[in-house]
C-alpha cells in the first residue's frame, strides 16, 4: 500500500537522522528509511539478526512494513510503547536501568558487528518498569578499530547525573539534564560536588573531551588538548571488537557501583493493605476499587501518587498507568514495586506545576507533558488542598490542570473546610475554599459528577465525567 505524503504525521523530533523519518498512520508507528541505509536494515530484520535483543527488550520490536511513501525506500513498523517519558522526570534507579540497558544493548551489537550512534537517553522509553530502546536508525556498522564515539554521551547523560543523584543531588541533576545537548559535564559534577580540579583533567584527558580546555589557563589547555588527541588517536589505531566489549563491561560495572539511599514509604491512608478487597479496607480504597471496575479506563494518570498503592491497584486490574509524584524517594518505592510486580505503571517525578499546562513554567525539552500523558481517567487523591495550600493555585487552575489530562474521567479527592488538615491552614484569603466553589470549577469541564464519602467526615470522592 502506497501512503502520500500528507496521509501521515511526521514525529516532531525526527528531523535530525539523515536515515529517514518516525511518523504515525492509523496510531502506529513507523520509521521510513532513505535509499542509502534501507539494504542495511532490511538485511538486519530480514536475516533475524536482532530478533534476540528485541525479544529482551533492549531495542524496540520492529518489522517490515507493507507500505510504501515517496521520497523512502523502507517503511518499518515499531511497537508502540504507551507512554513517552524524558530522563528528566527519571528518579535515579530508572536512569540507572536506562543506562545498564543502553550498554547492554551496545556489547550485544558489537558481538554482531554493530554499534549505536549515540547513546541519548531521549531514544529510551520505558514499557513500564522496563526501559527500551527505541532509535534503529541509531544501530550502524561498527567501524573497524575505532572507540565507541557515544561513551562521552554516555557520561554527560547516565554516568554523571547518576553521581549527583547518589549524592543526593537529585533536583539539580534532572535541571541539568533538561539540556538536551550539553547535559551533565565534568565540570558541572565538580562544582557541584566538590570533585578536585585534577580528577577533572584525568577524566578530560582520559576520554578526549575538549570542552574543558576552552576554560582552562592557555598552558594547561595546550597539554590537556594535546594529550587528548593523542588519546583518541592512539585507540583509534589499536582498539578491537574484544577490548571495546571489555570497556562495555567496565562501564557497566562502574553503573552498578552507584548506590543510592533506599527509599522510604510514605503513608497515603492505605498502608501496607493487601489489593484483594478486604474487611479492613477503608471507604476511600473501597470506592476507588469500584470506580476502577465500573470504569474499566484503558489507562489511569495517576497524580499525587505517594507510595502508589493506588497506582498498583489499577495495574493489577490490568490498566496502564502513569504514576506521578514530585518525591523522588517516592516515585523510587513504586519503580521497585513495579519491577517486582511486573507491573504495567511508569512512575515519573514531577510537580502537578510542571505537569499543568496552563502554568507558565511547563516549557521543557520534548513533547509536552499534556500531549503524552493524557489517560483515559486521572486520579487525584489527597492532592487538592496541598495545591492550594502548599503551592497557592486556586481551583480554576487545578481542575482545568486535571480535566486537560483527562479523556473521560477524573476521580478527585476533595478536603472540606472543617477537615482536621484543612481548618487548620485556612486564612481569609481561603474564604473561598469550599466544596461549593471546588464543584462549581468542575462543573465548567466535565458534564456528570458523583459525590462519595470519603475516609473521614467532610472528605469526599468525586467521580467526575465528561
Amino acid at each position: 500500500m502506497k501512503l502520500a505524503i500528507d496521509q501521515v504525521v511526521f514525529h516532531p523530533f525526527s528531523y535530525g537522522d539523515w536515515t529517514g523519518r518516525v511518523f504515525s498512520w492509523q496510531d502506529d508507528i513507523y520509521r521510513a528509511i532513505s535509499g542509502e541505509r534501507a539494504p542495511f536494515y532490511q538485511r538486519l530484520l530480514s536475516e533475524g539478526v536482532l530478533h534476540d535483543l528485541m525479544r529482551r527488550q533492549l531495542l524496540i520490536d520492529t518489522e517490515i512494513a507493507g507500505l510504501e511513501i515517496d521520497g523512502y525506500v523502507l517503511v518499518l513498523k515499531h511497537r508502540t510503547i504507551p507512554f513517552v517519558s524524558h530522563c528528566y522526570e527519571w528518579c535515579g534507579e530508572m536512569l540507572k536501568a536506562a543506562a545498564r540497558s543502553v550498554l547492554e544493548l551496545e556489547r550485544e551489537l558489537l558481538k554482531r558487528g554493530l554499534t549505536l550512534q549515540d547513546a541519548h537517553p531521549y531514544n529510551v522509553l520505558f514499557d513500564g518498569p522496563t526501559p527500551t530502546w527505541v532509535d534503529l536508525g541509531s544501530v550502524v556498522p561498527m567501524p573497524p578499530g575505532e572507540p565507541w564515539h557515544a561513551y562521552e554521551e554516555l557520561l554527560a547523560f547516565y554516568t554523571r547525573p547518576l553521581k549527583l543523584m547518589a549524592a543526593g543531588h537529585g533536583h539539580i541533576a534532572r535541571s541539568l539534564l533538561r539540556d538536551a545537548e550539553a547535559g551533565i559535564g565534568q565540570r558541572d559534577l565538580a562544582a557541584i560536588t566538590g570533585t578536585p580540579f585534577a580528577d577533572i583533567v584525568i577524566d578530560a584527558a582520559r576520554t578526549g573531551v575538549r570542552s574543558l580546555t576552552r576554560k582552562a589557563f592557555p598552558s594547561i589547555r595546550r597539554r590537556l588538548s594535546n594529550a587528548a588527541t593523542r588519546f583518541v588517536r592512539r585507540s583509534k589505531s589499536s582498539i578491537g571488537k574484544e577490548e571495546l566489549i571489555r570497556r562495555i563491561d567496565k562501564a557497566i560495572q562502574e553503573i552498578d557501583s552507584i548506590r543510592f539511599v533506599p527509599p522510604v514509604s510514605k503513608n497515603n491512608g492505605a498502608g501496607g493493605s493487601d489489593f484483594v478487597p478486604a474487611t479492613n479496607w477503608t471507604p476511600l480504597q473501597r470506592r476507588v476499587a469500584q470506580i476502577l471496575v465500573a470504569k474499566r479506563p484503558a489507562s489511569v494518570l495517576h497524580i499525587g501518587s505517594n507510595d502508589g498503592w493506588y497506582s498498583q491497584l489499577a495495574a493489577r486490574n490490568g490498566v496502564q498507568v502513569v504514576s506521578v509524584d514530585r518525591n523522588e524517594s517516592a516515585v523510587t518505592k513504586v519503580f521497585f514495586d513495579a519491577v517486582r510486580g511486573h507491573l504495567p505503571i511508569l512512575p515519573l517525578v514531577a510537580d502537578f506545576r510542571n505537569l499543568n499546562p496552563l502554568m507558565a513554567w511547563a516549557a521543557a525539552p520534548g513533547q509536552a507533558y499534556v500531549d503524552r500523558l493524557r489517560c483515559e481517567m486521572v486520579l487525584a487523591l489527597s492532592l487538592v488542598h496541598h495545591l492550594v495550600f502548599e503551592q497557592n493555585l486556586n481551583f480554576e487552575l487545578i481542575v482545568r490542570g486535571l480535566s486537560a489530562f483527562a479523556r473521560h474521567c477524573l476521580t478527585v479527592e476533595f478536603f472540606g473546610r472543617d477537615d482536621r488538615y484543612v481548618s487548620t491552614r485556612l486564612r481569609h484569603r481561603f474564604d473561598w475554599y469550599s466544596l461549593e466553589n471546588f464543584l462549581t470549577a468542575l462543573k465548567r469541564e466535565f458534564r456528570d459528577i458523583e459525590q462519595f464519602p470519603s475516609n473521614e467526615e467532610d472528605r469526599w470522592v468525586l467521580l467526575c465525567e465528561k
